[in-house]
């Protein structure tokens, strides 16, 4: 495993997505065959560790970031889905190998989609886990209860994400869920910074990812939980019919963290993605 890294990339001055600073991240693993990570807007890459020992085993070299904001600096200037897809793009030329994927979960299915078009041909296919179209696109009704739930407690409350998210995160899992690895993720979400968590929640509320949804052309795997409430089947099924030739995983028993509630499913499902990708090409 690498230290993480954040410094300066500038392989192409010309080029402004490859000129600034780079989100850190690790590297794990090695191989010619990566999977790129990008985490949601609650919590960071910690809660995808044993995700990456998965993947690792099963052969691939996994690239994880710590969204710009949530470690120890400040909140970049500018903080929005679409430099967040610039940090994302620098991240991927820096460490791309010869056969590339990214995996957005949640926030990070939202940044997913406007990443392609700023790597050219450097990745082979995208997944989009427990993911949306954008906060504009749900309903009236959807907005409110999104709201309510998630950024008022901190607005109007006072209260930290630490102080309401545990009961909110067991409405977002499936009945029952537990575990060590559901555990992981509840601790990873209590010690992230509200500031971080609030710059994110106006970052989704702002981008309609629908445009950069319709211009994709990578093989594309949609990855639902059969009881996520934030991300719905039926919202990642209407996803699908905007990406021609994308792929419907709906994993049964699972709700917004399918890798932590339902893991064997999960990676399996993508490991034979990007395998059918592979062997297709």
């Amino acid at each position: 495993m690498s230290k993480p890294t954040n410094t300066a990339f500038n392989a192409d001055r010309d080029d402004p997505v490859s000129t600034g600073p780079l989100p850190d991240y690790e590297v794990h693993g090695r191989g010619d065959v990566t999977l790129f990570l990008l985490h949601g807007a609650y919590g960071n890459r910690d809660y995808f560790a044993d995700s990456i020992e998965r993947w690792v085993a099963s052969g691939l070299r996994v690239v994880a970031w710590t969204c710009p904001g949530y470690g120890p600096e400040a909140i970049p200037d500018g903080y929005g889905v679409p430099l967040l897809a610039e940090y994302a793009a620098r991240m991927i030329k820096a460490e791309s190998t010869k056969s590339n994927f990214l995996l957005g979960h949640s926030m990070g299915g939202l940044i997913g989609p406007r990443v392609p078009a700023l790597v050219g041909d450097v990745l082979d296919g995208l997944i989009l886990s427990a993911a949306s179209a954008g906060f504009v696109n749900r309903s009236e009704e959807d907005k409110e209860r999104y709201l309510e739930e998630r950024v008022r407690p901190i607005t109007v409350g006072g209260q930290s994400v630490a102080e309401y998210v545990q009961g909110l995160l067991v409405t977002m899992m499936a009945p029952g869920a537990a575990g060590p690895l559901v555990d992981k993720v509840v601790s990873t979400v209590v010690s992230m910074k509200t500031e971080a968590f609030l710059a994110s929640m106006r970052a989704i509320t702002e981008y309609n990812s629908v445009p950069s949804l319709k211009s994709l052309k990578l093989p594309t795997l949609m990855l639902a939980g059969q009881h996520d409430p934030a991300c719905s089947p039926a919202g990642m099924k209407r996803m699908q019919d905007l990406v021609p030739g994308s792929v419907f995983y709906e994993v049964q028993g699972a709700g917004h963290y399918a890798f932590a509630e339902r893991p064997e499913v999960y990676h399996r499902v993508t490991r034979d993605f990007i395998a059918a990708v592979l062997n297709a090409g």
